[in-house]
């Protein structure tokens, strides 16, 4: 498969040194994001970022003429997703913070809007409106339904049922009608690719395990049997993403055989694995790889980037073809056409900003679309290095480094990322990037507890807060500092989530390394955190055992506030008011303990979420970073 195309190289033209480093334009979220084109390939839908907040907007393909269909809560919503169902409507999936019962949680509401007309009406039933916890109630997209433009499939709790029900929605009068009922407690459910609901998932505590139900039935009609039941942590992995197009199969991500996440096909009348579909030997595969109506296509996994694995290899095909014309980048297709002939591709490199092109196959013609961040286009990046060692105990370790140019052996920044179940990519990042133009070399490390690299690493990391996954950036930092490249005795740690915990655990474990500690939504108080019950799931237990109250009362042993005495270097504190992961109240206890007693700075974000998502609260993250480590390195 051959294409030739005329493209517009002012995206990734030589880039030109900036006389002065404009640190706010760091801050700047992505000018646009998940762009989807419709099935007719007539429009392409996306989330545009502006300073004054979000909106939703479609533009003729392939033009930048963008018509604004919905504009978000600046500082209060956060797209989810965007979905086209048929060519008339757009879905869009939108969340905003609640406060109820002592925590911060997330809604989930969705729109439906006419493209045609620009009309729009929220998706919500209006029989619960009257119900106290009305504002609480999140409708979850079930199916967009490709063959009947007119309707979607939402989930919402229904208090009839005491349970997440299935209904029919009316896009242009957004009237409910039931679709299945909830007898099974289910909390999540799948629709097979005609629309008809199959599957539903149940998560139940039970003692003091976390059981996750898969419930399935053949025809419409039938009752739910149950498929597949596992507790969390025990034995082989059981994720279905899909169905097949008979719905008699299913597409399933297990570890069995191969320890790594593969897709395999799963016999459901005869209760058994059919064959394996896809595997890689070094990394777990992902998730389900969704086209722009939500149907499954493939699955994808991680490397140093993002790879694709396409059922139609004709898909894969054509990503290769695309990659072959943008050399020397990292290339995805993001979206089709219904019938492949219109695409939109992004392409980025470890030092290069994303950028997204248009091809349009049926008249051999391509070109760049929009860069994801037009303000650093011409801003020179550094390369990021992956780099590999064996721990102390044999374990191997990997990671990324980026050097600054120019700079003989500049301070070290030791960036360990969040999760813990999350990893760091090669990726261009914003933040990585400006650090290095800064001057400091930045380390990020995929400690055991990393998720990608397969079972045995991440349940390596289980149980380890405060030890062995936090000795893995130690040594990280042992590695980089024998190899003479960077200073001996400048170094500061910063971290987000659980990369906050990190940095604050390392600044009474070894108070000696660092020059300055920055912990950004981060955890001081894990035994707090354990025992807050309604963070009792899945995630909590990966960091202790709960049936062993010793486990418990020994996670003060590794929490940052009760050690405030040993703490040496000054302290950054940042979090935001609206954090649903980490409550604010780890950073505010942390700093009332220690104001007296320490070096340290409390920055509080009124309405900034765990993520950052605005402009303004990343630009406050982004100038108190800077100017902390300004003064202190």
């Amino acid at each position: 498969m051959k294409y030739i195309f005329c493209l517009c190289a002012f995206l990734f033209c030589s880039q030109i040194m900036a006389a002065n480093l404009d640190v706010d334009a760091y801050a700047k979220l992505p000018l646009v994001e998940q762009p989807q084109i419709s099935p007719d390939g007539q429009m392409i839908a996306a989330l545009y970022n502006l300073d004054d907040g979000p909106q939703v907007v479609v533009a003729p393909f392939p033009t930048l003429e963008f018509s604004t269909l919905a504009k978000l809560k600046k500082n209060r919503d956060r797209l989810e997703f965007i979905r086209w169902s048929g060519n008339k409507y757009l879905i869009i999936s939108a969340s905003y913070p609640e406060y109820f019962q002592g925590r911060h949680f997330r809604v989930q509401r969705l729109y439906a809007v006419n493209v045609k007309d620009g009309s729009s009406k929220e998706i919500t039933n209006r029989r619960f409106s009257s119900q106290s916890w009305y504002q609480y109630q999140s409708y979850i997209l079930t199916s967009s339904l490709k063959d009947d433009e007119e309707h979607i499939l939402v989930s919402t709790y229904d208090f009839t049922d005491e349970g997440y029900s299935v209904f029919k929605v009316n896009l242009k009068t957004a009237k409910f009608e039931k679709a299945v009922n909830n007898v099974n407690d289910i909390d999540f459910w799948y629709a097979d690719r005609k629309g008809r609901v199959r599957v539903g998932i149940a998560v139940e505590k039970e003692e003091d395990n976390i059981n996750r139900t898969i419930w399935y039935r053949a025809a419409e009609q039938d009752e739910l049997q149950k498929l597949h039941t596992r507790t969390y942590g025990v034995g082989e992995t059981f994720d279905l993403i899909g169905l097949n197009e008979q719905g008699d199969k299913a597409y399933v991500l297990s570890d069995r055989e191969t320890g790594f996440q593969s897709l395999w096909l799963y016999d459901i009348r005869k209760g058994e694995f059919e064959e394996m579909l896809f595997t890689h030997p070094e990394y777990d595969l992902d998730g389900g790889l969704l086209d722009s109506q939500g149907e499954l296509i493939g699955s994808y996994y991680y490397d140093d980037y993002y790879r694709s694995y396409y059922f139609d290899p004709a898909d894969g095909e054509q990503e290769a073809a695309i990659s072959a014309v943008l050399k020397g980048l990292e290339v995805t297709v993001v979206s089709r056409s219904a019938d492949k002939k219109r695409l939109l591709a992004m392409a980025v490199r470890d030092d290069k900003v994303p950028a997204y092109f248009y091809f349009d196959l049926s008249k051999n013609k391509g070109g760049a679309w929009v860069s994801q961040y037009p303000q650093l286009s011409r801003t020179p990046m550094q390369p990021v290095e992956s780099y590999a060692f064996d721990a102390s105990d044999g374990q191997k370790i990997t990671g990324y480094l980026t050097m600054p140019k120019g700079v003989e052996r500049p301070a070290l920044i030791v960036y360990p990322h969040g999760g813990p179940h999350a990893r760091d990519y090669r990726y261009f990042d914003p933040k990585v990037q400006l650090l290095a133009a800064k001057g400091y070399a930045v380390l990020q490390v995929n400690f055991r507890g990393s998720e990608g690299f397969g079972t045995a690493f991440e349940t390596a990391g289980y149980y380890q807060w405060g030890k062995r996954m936090q000795q893995d950036v130690y040594e990280a930092m042992d590695w980089l500092l024998a190899s003479g490249r960077v200073s001996q005795t400048k170094a500061c740690i910063v971290g987000a989530s659980y990369g906050g915990y990190v940095a604050l655990t390392a600044a009474y474990q070894h108070p000696e390394r660092f020059d300055c500690v920055v912990s950004v939504s981060g955890i001081s108080d894990l035994e707090e955190l354990v025992q807050d019950e309604e963070r009792q799931d899945s995630f909590i237990g990966n960091i202790v055992d709960l049936t062993d109250k010793n486990a418990i009362d020994q996670l003060a042993q590794v929490s940052a506030i009760n050690y405030l005495d040993k703490i040496k270097s000054p302290v950054l504190l940042i979090h935001g008011t609206k954090d649903t992961r980490v409550n604010y109240g780890q950073s505010r206890s942390f700093y009332s303990k220690a104001k007296s007693r320490l070096d340290i700075k409390y920055i509080e974000i009124k309405d900034g979420t765990h993520f950052f998502d605005d402009y303004e609260s990343n630009l406050t993250f982004i100038r108190e970073l800077d100017s902390f480590l300004t003064k202190h390195l």
